[in-house]
């Protein structure tokens, strides 16, 4: 891209700072320290009361005076209940894992020091729960947080739509690169291993909060997915293990190249509390990339716990002008400062002022 490009760009957004949350109004409710008057509290009181002795009237009422039923004449109620199956291995073949907890999507916000992160954060928040052309209701964006994060942030975020997790930082004795100083973005990665403790869901696709959504994702969670068998991680390779360079300059793969290197900003993955405890203890790999270093160690092709490819039209990972027609549901990059075709940022651009139209119009 010329430099005259880049600073066209750059005028129509030179920061994010205009973008950021506004400030909440003094009588929002907060999150932390709500109290419940000592009327109301009596009013949930007898409310409560009520219920248990209904319940307590209805289980009598089932196992007393209603005959018992046979094994045989049990109705099922899996009909009624949402059950996600994951088929074992990619031919989707019977056997599944089936599951009544719920789907979610999830990205993980460790430091505001830079504000584009929590731009984009705000934005791929809009573009899942409010945008008409890319949002799933039926699934919560959960944001994982740090102790760097301030309060007021998280509860803008939760008022916007996100489920906020606030979660310890990981530092376990990871390798890291040589010369990474306090403030490197990089620095509290391995925190996001935090998603495979996430075990009160089925399922989570985890997106680094720079992604940009051309499509609604709802489909991609009717394909055939991981499942704790082959590894419980899908995604779509960025390049062949062999040709990743230690350098923060991301380069694009040649045409044809096995993309055996995942890349771990968007994955689907099934959490399991025995899976996270592992991938804390895992060493022996360069540690350039940090945590997506571990997971590409861990869940290598040719190890026991092989990654999954999800569709390749799932992500780009080095976007350009054309990818915004080949139906890709989602491109990766830090739009504000990476080296992408004008068009690609002119979307992002869009999509950034429709968010702040909806939320100026509340």
């Amino acid at each position: 891209m010329s430099t005259k490009t880049r600073i066209q760009i750059k005028s129509i957004i030179s920061s994010p700072t205009p973008l950021l949350p506004r400030p909440l109004p003094s009588s929002t409710p907060k999150r932390h320290g709500s109290r419940v008057s000592g009327t109301m509290f009596k009013l949930f009181a007898r409310l409560g009361l009520v219920i248990y002795l209904l319940w307590v009237g209805g289980f009598f009422w089932e196992r007393v005076m209603l005959p018992q039923l046979g094994d045989g004449g049990r109705e099922s109620t899996l009909g009624s209940e949402k059950a996600n199956v994951l088929g074992e291995g990619g031919g989707g073949g019977g056997g599944g894992i089936i599951s009544n907890k719920p789907e979610a999507y999830v990205t993980f916000l460790s430091s505001i020091t830079d504000s584009w992160y929590l731009l984009s954060t705000r934005l791929l928040l809009y573009q899942l729960r409010h945008h008409p052309r890319t949002s799933d209701p039926a699934r919560p964006l959960i944001v994982l947080t740090t102790p760097q994060i301030p309060a007021v942030v998280e509860d803008q975020l939760e008022n916007e739509g996100a489920e906020i997790k606030r979660v310890e930082l990981l530092v376990d004795g990871f390798p890291v690169p040589e010369g990474m100083g306090e403030n490197h973005h990089w620095k509290d990665q391995y925190t996001k291993l935090h998603i495979f403790n996430l075990t009160t869901y089925s399922r989570l696709l985890y997106l680094d909060n720079d992604i940009l959504l051309l499509q609604s994702l709802a489909p991609l969670w009717e394909t055939n997915l991981p499942t704790m068998k082959n590894g419980g991680v899908a995604g779509v390779g960025e390049r062949n293990k062999l040709s990743m360079v230690e350098n923060d300059k991301r380069t694009r793969p040649e045409e044809g190249e096995v993309k055996n290197y995942l890349n771990a900003g968007f994955m689907m993955i099934t959490p399991d509390e025995e899976r996270f405890n592992e991938l804390r203890k895992v060493r022996g790999y360069k540690p350039f990339y940090m945590e997506q270093a571990l997971l590409n160690h861990y869940f290598d092709w040719g190890g026991a716990h092989p990654w999954e490819e999800l569709n390749p039209l799932s992500v780009s990972h080095f976007p350009q002008k054309e990818d915004l027609t080949r139906g890709y549901y989602s491109l990766h990059a830090k739009m504000w400062k990476d080296d992408i075709d004008k068009e690609v940022v002119d979307h992002w651009e869009e999509i950034i002022k429709d968010m702040e139209l909806f939320w100026n119009s509340r």
